[in-house]
């Protein structure tokens, strides 16, 4: 029995020994990691706020296989209410955008969404939630050390919708070092006016926590740290210096309920204190039909900063010379259908001595592509006499069953200055109001300009007055150039849809 046990146990041993010298079985085969252009709720475990901020990334095509390679970087930031996968989500694709212009040559970047919470992307002022502090002490440096960037002011840009676009500013105001370029998108922020009216409540859940004010009401809201904050104060000739290191872009909708009075206000500080910028006023609210046709010129133009790229660049005047209209002896056009009727739709081209060149541009611009409409042009130079005396003579030498007005610059003071059932329908380019204007609920309105046009404060007081009055309008501010002749013309094509002989 003893000999039986110790044959056992060394044939027990034997095998064991030969087991081990054995190679091990292969394993299954794994697959390689899965590159994923668009990564999702990625999370920083923030010191600053003592909680996790989520954020999403959207990577250049080529990320995973130029390894050697780095790339600019531009920050999208969130609305309120939505989150960090917001840009690309139900009703934002900024993916598809941003893959659309790249097949057009757009140069490649990395684009990061974090969360913002309902933050306005500010430190609060009782230094409760950090949000500033936290996004560049914690947050860009997380950026710069995980991904390939290059990690520079040069190679860095910011943009974001509705309080998104406050925080964009916001960062970059107050931290202009660290951008090149900044995109605000119908930028939640108010004149000081809205918020002394703003209704307790919603004052205090969007304003009065973040930046102090809360329960308070009337002037006690527009407190110091707001100022602090508030772009309407910060691009002021003190911050000049700083801030002009940055290149700006504004754009917000014309059917806006409230942001842009404060927009509009922004851009005419931005020019009275000297600050280079774009601004553009769209048709539209507050929703992605604005946000989205934005990022055809914004994607380029910090392309245009960041990568040298050639979609975009501040404006330049062509070489073409605009085409212009052949008119009568007396100045006048009249179309083949008012000719047959001896009657139609006048529109009386109220203008200070404009030279002649530039008044048949504009004249070739409003002749209507459709031969059936019945319709007279009728330069009126209110240098030479008064809109009213032009508007007797021209009735009595071309009759119209309706008028119709557009006037530029003066002549558009002249325009509004008259009772406000003179015209049908009025267009105004670059427009002077005047001390005393009429608009009225019953009027319809269009009028246009550029962001680099002289007269920015009275399109701001006309959009206002239409606003306050209830009268129809249409407002667009369009890219400006160094030629006021190409300015006009590119401001009427802006609404010339609206001319409806």
């Amino acid at each position: 029995m003893k000999s039986n046990m110790l044959f056992f146990l060394s044939l027990t041993l034997f095998l064991t020994s030969c087991s081990c010298n054995q190679n091990p079985p292969d394993l299954p085969d794994v697959d390689p990691a899965v590159f994923q252009r668009y990564s999702k709720d990625n999370v920083l475990s923030s010191k600053i706020l003592g909680v996790g901020v989520k954020y999403s990334v959207y990577f250049p095509a080529s990320y995973n296989t130029d390894k050697d390679k780095r790339y600019p970087v531009v920050y999208m930031l969130h609305g309120i209410g939505d989150d960090n996968n917001s840009w690309n989500g139900n009703y934002l694709h900024a993916n598809d955008k941003i893959d659309s212009w790249t097949e057009q040559g757009l140069g490649e970047m990395i684009y990061v969404f974090p969360q913002g919470y309902s933050s306005y992307y500010c430190n609060r002022y009782d230094g409760t939630f950090s949000f500033m502090d936290m996004f560049v002490q914690e947050f860009i440096p997380l950026i710069d050390k995980s991904f390939r960037t290059i990690a520079d002011k040069e190679h860095r840009a910011i943009t974001g919708y509705s309080m998104g676009g406050f925080g964009a500013i916001a960062l970059a105001e107050k931290h202009p070092e660290m951008f090149i370029a900044c995109a605000p998108l119908s930028m939640s922020v108010r004149t000081d006016w809205q918020y002394k009216e703003e209704s307790q409540n919603g004052w205090n859940n969007q304003w009065g926590k973040i930046f102090g004010g809360y329960g308070l009401a009337g002037d006690e809201r527009i407190t110091d740290y707001y100022k602090q904050h508030c772009p309407l104060y910060y691009f002021n000739q003190e911050n000049r210096e700083s801030l002009s290191t940055v290149h700006w872009y504004l754009i917000c909708g014309d059917n806006e309920e409230n942001l842009l009075f404060a927009n509009d206000e922004l851009h005419c500080i931005m020019l009275d204190n000297g600050y280079e910028h774009e601004y553009r006023v769209v048709d539209g609210g507050h929703s992605s039909s604005v946000w989205m046709p934005a990022l055809n010129e914004v994607l380029p133009m910090f392309d245009y900063y960041m990568n040298g790229g050639k979609l975009w660049s501040p404006a330049e005047i062509s070489g073409d010379a605009p085409a212009v209209a052949e008119t009568n002896a007396d100045g006048s056009y009249l179309s083949d259908a008012y000719k047959q009727k001896g009657d139609g739709t006048a529109m009386f081209i109220s203008h200070n001595n404009l030279p002649e060149a530039d008044l048949k541009a504009l004249m070739h611009t409003l002749q209507s592509s459709s031969s059936s409409s019945a319709y007279a042009l009728l330069p009126c130079d209110i240098s030479r006499k008064s809109l009213t005396e032009w508007i007797s003579e021209w009735g009595a030498a071309h009759p119209c069953s309706k008028r119709f007005v557009l006037g530029i610059e003066e002549g558009a003071a002249a325009a509004l200055a008259l009772p406000s059932d003179t015209f049908s329908r009025s267009f105004y380019l670059n427009p002077i109001v005047g001390e005393s204007f009429n608009v009225s609920e019953n009027q319809a309105i269009y009028f246009a300009g550029t962001d680099v046009d002289a007269n920015y404060w009275d399109m701001d007081k006309l959009y206002c007055a239409c606003k306050r009055n209830g009268a129809a309008f249409e407002y667009r501010i369009v890219d400006g150039t160094n030629s006021s002749a190409y300015n006009l013309n590119n401001s009427l094509q802006s609404i010339k849809s609206y001319i409806s002989y």
